[in-house]
């Protein structure tokens, strides 16, 4: 999986005043932290991560967070918060990855085809959108797909029969 670029720069302030004036500016504030890596306090374009969390990875892309005089990080977004009136980002936490060890996600499940039962006059029911997994940054599946059109009325499919990428694992 490519990675998204994504520029930021270092905030000077904290708190409510700069925090608005950086969003004032078209940028939002996010703290990048995780495990052994130092916690930085950035702000991004607002646009910018805003393309990255409505693209087709959403959540479960990985960004290479380019920090102006600081270097490059690989990170995902852990957390967001939209303004409850105009859904405009407020703020976002990002959490330091490793590509080369194995992090928990969360997938989008979608059922494909028309199932038997359905054709019967039964209906399709849908409990979980999303499948838990456990796989590395660069394995991450855009989403999870299965076939329904063999289930009859009263069949179930459960996450243990899904078919899974290579590398991946369910959680649940």
């Amino acid at each position: 999986m490519e990675s998204v670029a994504l520029q930021a720069t270092t905030r000077d302030g904290q708190g409510k005043g700069p925090s608005r004036r950086l969003r004032s500016n078209g940028r939002v504030p996010v703290v990048a932290y995780g495990r052994d890596q130092k916690t930085l306090a950035l702000s991004v374009s607002s646009d910018a991560l805003r393309d990255i969390l409505l693209s087709e990875r959403g959540r479960n892309s990985v960004i290479d967070l380019q920090v102006e005089g600081d270097g490059s990080h690989s990170v995902m977004v852990k957390e967001y918060t939209l303004h409850p009136i105009s859904r405009k980002l407020v703020h976002a936490d990002l959490v330091h990855i490793d590509p080369s060890t194995t992090i928990e996600v969360k997938v989008p499940f979608r059922a494909t085809g028309k199932s038997k039962g359905e054709v019967a006059g039964g209906t399709l029911l849908v409990t979980g959108r999303e499948v838990k997994l456990r796989c590395s940054a660069a394995t991450i599946p855009v989403a999870i797909e299965a076939d329904v059109s063999h289930l009859n009325i009263d069949d179930v499919l459960k996450v243990k029969d899904l078919t899974l990428p290579e590398g991946a694992e369910s959680v649940e």
